[in-house]
Formats: C-alpha cells, structure tokens, sequence
C-alpha cells in the first residue's frame, strides 16, 4: 500500500493538493456547467452573426426588424457575461476556502511536531510557505483547475458543431490540437524546474535574513556588518533572477501558444478562402457551402483553441503548485518519524553504552585538550572547571549543536557524528544554562510534539517543584507563553527545562549549570530525581560547581592550563 501511495504521489505531485476539492464538488461541477453554457452561447452568436452577415452581404436586406436583432445578439451576450461572472466567483471563493484548508493543514503539523520540526524545515522556509507561497496557489484553484476540464469540453463541443456544417474543418482543428499540448509539455518542465528554483533561492534569502537578524549584535561586534549586507544583496539579486527567469518562460510560452493557434486558424481561413473560389469542393456534406456557413467556421476556429491557449497561459499556475506541493510534503516527511534509517542514525536509540574518543570542541582551534571517556548505563560524569575552559563547548558538541574539531563519538560501539543528526538530539536531552523556550502553551513546550498524559506532565512538574505555580496560572498547562518566558523568573525557566528532561526521559543527559538559579531545597529534589534516573539506568554528564551530594561514578577535569597548553 505504502509503495502504491508513493508512486500515486511521484506521478501526481499535486494531490496533496487536490484533496481538499472533495465536498467541494458540488460548487466546482456548477462552475464546470456555467463554462459549458458560456461555450454554448459562443456557438450561438458566432451562428447568430453569420446568419446576419450573409443576409445582409447575399439579400441585401434583414428579415427580422435590426432592433429585434441586435436584442437578440444582446441577450446571448449577456447570459455569457452572467454565467462567466457566475463562475469566477465561485472559483474565487472555492480558491478562499481551499487556500485557508491548506494553510490550517500547514500549521497543524507545525503545532503538532513543534521543535521537532527543525532543522528540517527551518522558520523562514514555513514563513514563506504559510504566506507568499500558498497565495501564488490563487490562480491554480481559481483558474487552472476549471480551464483544465474547459479545455476538453469547449472543443469536443465546437467539433460537434462544426461536424454539422463540414467535416473537413474539425478534422483540420483536431489535427493540429496536439501541437499545444506537446508545447506545454516542453515549457512546462522548464517552467516548474524553474519555479522550484525560485522557491529554493527565496527560502534561502529568508534563511540567510534570520539568521543575521538572530546575530546582528555579534555582527556588529565583529564589524561584519558591511560583509553580510553585500551577502544578503548578492541572494537578493539571486532571487530576482529567478524571478525574471519564471517570467520569461511564461512570456514565452504564452507567444508560441498563440503562434500556433494563429497557424492553425489560418489552415482552416486558406480552406475556405480556395473552397469559395471553386478550386476544389471537398470538406461539405453536400455540393457547397454556403457564406454564412463559412463565416459560422471561421469564427469557431479561434474558439476552438482559445481555451488551450488560456489554459498554456495559465501552465505557470501549475508550475507554482507543483512547488508548493514538494514543500508540503516535505513538511509531512519532517512531521512524520522516519521507519528507515542508516546504521549510524539507528545509533540514537543506544542503550548500553557511549565512548568519547579523543573528543575535542572548537572551530578554528582547540579550546579544550582531547577528551576520552565512556559511560554505560547507570552512570555519570561530572565536568569540573574553571569558567572558560570549554565545558559548554564540550556539551554543545556532544548535543550536536557545534561540530567537533577531531574525535569521535561512538553509540553502542556505533560511530556516530552528533552534528546536526536529529536521531541523536532526539534520544538525548539537554539542559543549559539559559533553557530554549517556543511560542506556545506550557504543553507544547514540555511535549515538544511528543504525547504525554497529564499525569506524566503533573509528575515531571513536581519532581521540578514547579506544580503549583503552573496550577494557580489561568490556563494551567494550556497557559502560552513567549520564548522569552512570559512572566516566568530565571529560576522558574530554568524548573521548566528540568521538568522537560525528566518527562521524556532521554538515555544520555547533559546538563550545564542546571541549578545554578535554584534555591538549596528545589536544588536537593531536583538531585534526587537525577539519581533515581540514574539507578533506573540512565546516564549524565554534568557540569557544574553544586553536586549536592550527588554521587558521580567518574569525574573529568578541565583546567586552563591544559586549555593553553
């Protein structure tokens, strides 16, 4: 079933998209019925017309009043002005409505992964999605997807038409229908590939804004500021020229739509321009046609293929869609866990031991010397050190957020690379000295997209000693709060990242400073809990200058002096 689903997916990209249609059918088919009306009174003032035009050219005269005729002439005109009215508007609020599904869809997986979701779809990139990306779908839904189905049933029905007056005619417009498709084809995967393109570079010019805005002040520290200005001006403009190259390809590719329509027009006015000058009679059902008949194809032939042209015009529309459907489902595979994996990110569900091997942490030189140690489970190892002798750097490198300068670290004697690998971070747990906090509820930002009951949570809380303040809170634990905390002091931020690691309980975790900002009584609990988690066969690497008679099974000791040696 998994693999019909995935080649369903490969062959369509769109459905993703295309499933928020179904209790929609009801309008959509309406809009497809007032396309056929609009179709059916096209042929009828094209008849109408001719009618006129060989009265007046053949007898010289009107058989019916001109006022009564021009009414005529009006009301068909008006019911296609109505029907195409009609229809626009219920494409556009269909286009209101799906747009909305998709974006609640969207924001849906995001709650429900929470930090989960990153790094593997980063903020800027779901930014644009929600917002610039979903929009360019206007055209899709409110166009494209009914110009798809008019442009089968407008020319079956000037066919048939036709067929009444001539069979030569509609043969000529049915043989050169497959020049436009086939176009389409070709400018079509040039104008998705370039689309995606421009997706791509406008995610990461969004990437490449936040990531400078995080660290202006650093920027300005460094003087950098001027460097990484040029930066975002040369993916600006890198931006741009995707842009231009998208609406090249759209000019381009409406010119020759409308190149080969007039080709083909022109095949059926040369037809009828020699039958009228008796060059040979072939094409009618009987021995002539007549002018009004000839007039009546004419204006038919241009019809015939206006909706092919309109919907190769609106090919683009697609383009974007079939974009914005890969970034969907790149946001459902970032959502969803993945069930295969390489032997090294299987080393994240590691139980029996971990080794460090000449591990050492920086980026351009070494700020600690190498370090060697291996735990197994139900033991632990604290750091002791000086302020500025690396230890932090040492637990960002081994919770994969700085890569390591040499060494290695090995899982069940698995080696793995902690950098950047979410199976790692996701069976480790980390507590620093300032927590990460996410917009969101208390929930959320105890889950992180995990689901816990509330007895788990109401137990992590109380092992935290941070129940009662949850408890007298409006909302208790659907309490939101910023990033920044929200009414929350240090020492309550901090109980709340504690009461985080004991809720998921991860195999390895690190821990810096964490009851620096504690009073001595939550200090002591908060140490007990880690002992129980320890007897149950968890391991910790800490470091810290309060053990709280805490009992290490190793220690490691990083001086300044090694530092500079």
């Amino acid at each position: 079933m998994s693999v019909k689903l995935a080649r369903q997916r490969k062959s369509n990209p769109t459905a993703i998209l295309d499933q928020h249609q179904f209790d929609l059918k009801g309008s959509m088919r309406l809009s497809l019925l007032l396309g056929v009306i609009q179709t059916l009174c096209t042929i009828g003032f094209a008849y109408w017309v001719a009618l006129l035009i060989d009265q007046v050219l053949t007898q010289g005269s009107l058989d019916h009043s001109p006022l009564l005729l021009v009414a005529a002439a009006f009301l068909i005109l008006a019911v296609k002005a109505a029907a195409s009215l009609w229809q626009s508007t219920i494409n556009l609020r269909n286009s209101v409505t799906i747009r909305d599904r998709l974006r609640e869809q969207i924001l849906s997986l995001s709650f429900k992964t929470g930090i989960s979701l990153f790094p593997a779809f980063k903020p800027a990139q779901l930014a644009n999605l929600l917002t610039s990306e979903v929009d360019k779908l206007k055209e899709y839904y409110a166009e494209f997807k009914i110009q798809k189905q008019m442009a089968v049933w407008t020319p079956v029905l000037i066919l048939i038409a036709a067929s009444f007056v001539n069979w030569l005619v509609p043969l000529i417009l049915l043989l050169t229908t497959p020049l436009i498709p086939i176009f389409m084809i070709i400018v079509g995967n040039k104008a998705g590939e370039a689309s995606r393109n421009n997706l791509e570079q406008l995610n990461r010019l969004g990437h490449l804004l936040e990531d400078r805005l995080r660290n202006v002040d650093l920027l300005q520290q460094e003087r950098a500021v001027g460097k990484e200005t040029e930066a975002l001006h040369h993916q600006s403009d890198q931006f741009r020229i995707s842009t231009m190259k998208v609406l090249r390809l759209a000019f381009l590719s409406g010119t020759l739509l409308e190149f080969f329509a007039a080709i083909s027009v022109a095949l059926v006015a040369v037809y009828l321009g020699l039958f009228f000058l008796d060059k040979y009679s072939l094409g009618a059902w009987g021995t002539d046609i007549s002018f009004a008949e000839g007039a009546f194809l004419l204006m038919l032939a241009p019809e015939y293929y206006l909706p092919l042209r309109k919907m190769g015009a609106l090919y683009h529309a697609k383009s974007n869609a079939r974009a914005v459907a890969e970034q969907i489902e790149q946001l459902k595979q970032a959502a969803e866990p993945s069930s295969v994996g390489s032997e090294a990110s299987q080393a994240g569900s590691f139980k029996a031991s971990i080794k460090i091997e000449g591990l050492v942490s920086g980026s351009d030189q070494a700020i600690h010397k190498p370090v060697s140690v291996e735990l197994k489970a139900g033991e632990s190892l604290l750091i002791e050190a000086p302020s500025g002798t690396g230890k932090t750097s040492l637990l960002d490198t081994l919770a994969g957020l700085r890569p390591p300068l040499s060494g290695a670290v090995s899982a069940d004697e698995i080696t793995i690379e902690p950098y950047n690998n979410p199976h790692w971070q996701q069976t480790i747990g980390y507590i620093t000295q300032h927590p990460e906090l996410i917009y969101g509820s208390l929930r959320e930002n105890l889950c992180l997209g995990k689901s816990y009951s509330d007895d788990d949570i109401w137990a992590a809380l109380r092992s935290a000693q941070l129940e009662t303040v949850v408890k007298q809170l409006p909302q208790g634990l659907d309490y939101f709060i910023t990033d920044s905390g929200h009414f929350l002091s240090g020492g309550q931020t901090q109980r709340l990242s504690i009461a985080r690691a004991l809720l998921h309980r991860p195999k390895l975790l690190l821990l810096d400073e964490p009851i620096a900002n504690l009073d001595v009584d939550t200090a002591e609990l908060f140490m007990s809990a880690l002992q129980q988690y320890v007897e149950q066969g968890g391991m910790i690497i800490m470091a810290s200058h309060r053990t709280n008679q805490f009992t290490f099974t190793q220690q490691l000791t990083l001086t300044k002096a090694e530092v500079e040696a």
